[in-house]
């Protein structure tokens, strides 16, 4: 029994930031046209985008954002109905673009620090799954050096090496009880790292259509001495000994392809299509640094083993950019996302499905040389309602994300 707890426990389905598809709020302009806009934003965001544009850049600058996502879910167990919600928690997702390199030439420098994952979620203890799930805080801080070509007046390539800095806070109730009733608790925390790369390339004509082709590559996250801490009764302890872990995930590459297409002198379309190699995310396995059969000689901690057998996944992004002047910009856009979690594999980190989006945004010229972008983004995951294979947890979830952002751009 022991050991069937344990290795429920600890097996937690996404330690760090695999959390089904990518919501990507590093660009304030591209998120308010929902993420669309790698073709048609020329400017330092694009060391996110794609490398292979900010060389097209007149001059060079520097920008720094950060976005208030509020995620929100519900569940409601099979054949009840009474439906427990998270809590309300923001999660600051910050990004920081700059541009270096001699104006109206040939190459340029850049470099990125922004976060493609993160964020929160509060579940309680009082739920039905909180022997799956009570709280998790997470975040990768990717940090991007990179350098742009231009070989034409058309055509120009571009590239960057990423490193990552991730970390994570989970808790979770246990089923042991003490006199009172009360349930056992447990922590994991850790930090992990990993490297990886973007590159792209880039087409454009005056006045004409844009394509960006930009391919990140899978950032291969490893905890390599994490921290799990039990709260159970004096009787257990021996069960339940603070150890330490170490695990690895891979976090899938994407490729995408950018057009943006001038529709009059004052309104650009931009549409935008990601595929994200979510299969390579096949399992998870926790390696455990003291096994409890070192301490006694029963029910052993083992090093445990989870299928997650995640599926590829797309997405598809479309918005519209307005100058009704030359100090303003509007944006709207909406788009799709396909989930890479099946039915049988979602758990409560991120009950993920398929997602619609829309979005607002703007620009405002407060100077020749200062811009204020803004853009609110609001996403829905799709009811589903699911059996999970390792938990057993039965029933519904429902999803929304709110995401408002921010950011100041100063040029030079």
């Amino acid at each position: 029994m022991k050991k069937l707890l344990l290795t429920i426990l600890l097996a937690s389905p996404t330690l760090l930031f695999a959390q089904g598809s990518q919501v990507n709020t590093q660009g304030i302009k591209a998120l308010g046209m929902a993420g669309a806009g790698s073709a048609l934003f020329v400017d330092e965001t694009s060391i996110f985008y794609n490398p292979g544009v900010f060389v097209n850049m007149k001059g060079n600058a520097i920008s720094a954002g950060a976005t208030a996502v509020m995620y929100r879910s519900a569940f409601r167990e099979q054949g009840s109905f009474e439906q427990y919600n998270t809590k309300f928690k923001i999660s600051p997702p910050f990004s920081v673009f700059a541009t270096f390199g001699p104006k109206d030439t040939w190459w340029k420098a850049g470099i990125g620090i922004y976060t493609p994952y993160g964020g929160s979620v509060d579940w309680g203890t009082e739920w039905p799954g909180k022997y799956e799930l009570n709280h998790l805080s997470m975040r990768a801080i990717y940090i991007q050096p990179s350098l742009s070509f231009k070989l034409t007046d058309n055509f120009s390539f571009g590239g960057g090496f990423v490193y990552n800095v991730g970390s994570v806070d989970l808790g979770r109730s246990i089923p042991v009880f003490d006199s009172n009733g009360q349930a056992g608790a447990a922590k994991l925390t850790g930090v992990g790292t990993g490297t990886g790369y973007n590159v792209g390339i880039y087409y454009h004509l005056e006045d004409a259509i844009a394509i960006s082709l930009s391919y990140r590559s899978k950032v291969n996250t490893k905890v390599t001495d994490g921290d799990a801490e039990f709260t159970v009764p004096s009787a257990l302890a021996a069960s339940f000994p603070k150890t330490n872990f170490s695990a690895e995930l891979p976090l899938p590459s994407s490729f995408n392809v950018g057009v943006a297409i001038p529709l009059s002198s004052q309104v650009d379309l931009a549409v935008d299509g990601t595929f994200i190699n979510y299969d390579i995310y096949k399992s998870l396995t926790f390696n455990y640094k003291h096994n409890t059969d070192d301490i006694i000689g029963d029910d052993p901690l083992e090093d445990t083993y989870q299928d997650k057998k995640y599926l590829n996944a797309f997405s598809g992004k479309v918005g519209v950019n307005y100058k009704p002047s030359t100090t303003l910009q509007l944006r709207a856009g909406a788009g799709y996302v396909v989930t890479p979690v099946r039915a049988e594999y979602v758990y409560a980190e991120t009950p993920d499905n398929n997602r619609v989006m829309a979005s607002l945004g703007f620009t405002y010229a407060l100077s020749s040389k200062l811009d204020l972008n803004g853009a609110y983004t609001f996403q829905r995951i799709l009811q589903r309602t699911v059996t999970n294979t390792v938990t057993g947890l039965n029933g519904t979830f429902k999803t929304n994300i709110h995401a408002p952002g921010i950011s100041l751009t100063y040029k030079w």
